[in-house]
């Protein structure tokens, strides 16, 4: 089985469209999952990145480059997938067999947040059906619904799912992880999440809440970091990378972004990757910018290229910094 994955997904991230996280899963995997049966999946992407994947019980390649005879998926409609492989969405047909399915793309990682729980549910339900078992990791804490794990949840921490805590990732004490969060690959979290999804080699180790936020690889907030997905008016959140508008919203944070002690996000901004945030944020923040007293200022180009490469050597990740220096240095992301 061969299929190609095109298209995009706002905000603009350095990670490529395919391998953004829905229903717990990187977009590749989720088509893997639902194209399972089928033996052996061929997928092609534009730009292949070295990232890790977590999905077990399906075989799948990525390869780079689109061939055109090959059947062409909009990422957006990808997750649609779980729910028929005959999808009529985005003005292309993809007919695998059954009831056609009927689906708008998903435009913007906005929308992904909307739907991740979901097709969380679905992912979950798909695996368990192929025979996969959820819970191998080591866990201490209290596990409530289906939860993937394959990470450590320690003592004193509390997982409602459905949810999904990823290799090397762990659930520190006194957490609370509430329904659609994430700990995709090596990540860390503490406190509290709720329809989260971490990228890997994120650190969320102190106090501080997240919910309804799309975080990408490599970022780490300070000591008491907390996002806002809820207008106190109850109102709608209206992204400046969405036409539609949403009633729970948190911030989307891209590849590299630190945050100091005691930082604040406003819901439904967009914080570029490699930028780093101080104080109450209330705007969207460009890509390698510093954020702090309400005023934006660019990154030192020679530092930022530094701070790229000691975050990377950090994770012993080295081997990705040419992707990297590509994506944040020599192509602009806007």
């Amino acid at each position: 089985m061969e299929i190609a994955l095109t298209g995009s997904i706002k905000p603009p991230l350095a990670t490529p469209a395919p391998y953004l996280i829905i229903g717990g899963f990187r977009l590749v995997e989720v088509v893997a999952l639902s194209l399972c049966d089928y033996g052996k999946v061929t997928i092609y992407v534009d730009k292949r990145v070295d990232l890790p994947t977590s999905l077990e019980g399906c075989r799948f390649e990525i390869r780079e480059g689109v061939p055109q005879d090959v059947p062409k998926l909009d990422v957006g409609c990808a997750p649609y997938l779980l729910k028929s492989k005959n999808l009529a969405c985005g003005g292309v047909k993809f007919d695998l067999g059954g009831e056609m399915y009927v689906a708008e793309p998903l435009n913007s990682l906005a929308d992904v947040l909307e739907k991740n729980v979901e097709f969380m549910k679905l992912a979950l339900n798909r695996i368990k059906a192929l025979g996969i078992e959820l819970m191998k990791g080591d866990v201490r804490g209290e596990v409530r619904g289906d939860v993937y794990i394959r990470g450590k949840v320690y003592e004193y921490a509390y997982l409602e799912g459905p949810a999904v805590v990823g290799p090397q990732s762990s659930v520190l004490p006194f957490t609370y992880i509430r329904p659609g969060t994430v700990l995709y690959y090596d990540s860390k979290v503490r406190d509290e999440a709720k329809n989260a999804l971490l990228d890997a080699y994120t650190r969320k180790q102190h106090g501080g809440y997240l919910g309804d936020t799309y975080i990408a690889p490599f970022v780490n907030f300070g000591a008491g970091t907390t996002v806002s997905n809820l207008k106190n008016t109850l109102g709608a959140i209206r992204p400046s990378y969405s036409s539609k508008s949403y009633k729970k919203l948190g911030p989307v944070v891209g590849e590299f972004v630190k945050t100091a002690i005691g930082t604040l996000i406003y819901g439904g901004k967009y914080i570029g990757p490699l930028s780093h945030l101080y104080g109450v944020v209330d705007r969207d923040v460009p890509p390698l910018s510093i954020y702090k007293g309400g005023e934006i200022i660019p990154m030192d180009r020679d530092k930022a290229v530094e701070y790229l490469r000691r975050d990377l050597e950090q994770y012993g990740r080295g081997d990705l910094f040419p992707f990297y220096y590509k994506a944040l240095f020599e192509k602009s992301l806007f």
